[in-house]
C-alpha cells in the first residue's frame, strides 16, 4: 500500500483476492486519542446509532480504541435522532393561532394495529379532537379500512348537533398532517 506520494506505508500477503495488511497505527493517529466527554453517546452517532448493547459490547472488545474495563451499564446517552426515527409520525405542526370558536379545527390520528385486541376484536381508534375546546371523540375500529366511515360518522354528528346550536360549520380538519377544507 503507497501514500499519495508513492510511498511504501504497509506491505501485506495476498490471499485470495485480498490483502492482509500488518502496519503499526501511531498513538496519535489512533481511536482512543481524541478524548470526548461521553464516548458512547459520540460512537452511537459516528457508527449510525446502533443500540446500547452494540456500542458496550464494541467497547468490551477494544474496537472503540482501548478496552472499557468499567461498567457497561452506565452507557447513557438521549438521542432525539433515535426517539424520533421510532415515532411513526411526526407531530402536528404548530398553526399560528388557535381555533377561536367550536369545531372551527379538528385535529384526528389513526392508532394500530393494537398490541393486544379487545374482545370485540377492536384492532385500530381513530381520534377527533376539537382544538377549541380539546373535547376528544374515539372510534374503535377493526379493520383500517373503516376510518372513513368514522369520520362521515362523526362529521354527520357534529354537523346535526352544533350546526343549529352555534352556526358554526367545520371549517378546517386537520389529520395526519393533510389539511382538509
Amino acid at each position: 500500500m503507497q501514500d499519495l506520494f508513492e510511498k511504501v506505508i504497509a506491505k501485506g500477503l495476498k490471499v485470495g483476492r485480498l490483502f492482509l495488511l500488518h502496519f503499526i497505527i501511531p498513538r496519535a493517529l489512533s481511536l482512543d486519542s481524541v478524548i470526548v466527554e461521553n464516548k458512547a453517546a459520540n460512537w452511537h452517532k459516528q457508527l449510525g446509532h446502533p443500540n446500547n448493547v452494540i456500542i458496550s459490547n464494541l467497547m468490551k472488545c477494544g474496537f472503540l480504541g482501548h478496552k472499557d474495563k468499567g461498567s457497561t451499564h452506565s452507557l447513557s446517552y438521549d438521542c432525539s435522532t433515535c426517539k424520533l426515527g421510532k415515532c411513526k409520525t411526526l407531530p402536528f405542526p404548530a398553526f399560528g393561532s388557535r381555533a377561536n370558536t367550536y369545531f372551527k379545527i379538528i385535529h384526528s390520528d389513526v392508532w394500530g394495529i393494537a398490541p393486544v385486541i379487545s374482545h370485540a376484536q377492536y384492532k385500530y381508534f381513530v381520534t377527533f379532537i376539537d382544538d377549541y375546546s380539546c373535547f376528544t371523540w374515539i372510534y374503535f375500529l377493526r379493520t383500517k379500512a373503516e376510518v372513513f366511515t368514522a369520520f362521515q360518522t362523526f362529521l354527520a354528528y357534529i354537523l346535526r348537533l352544533y350546526t343549529l346550536m352555534f352556526g358554526a360549520l367545520l371549517l378546517l380538519f386537520h389529520m395526519h398532517s393533510i389539511n382538509i377544507l
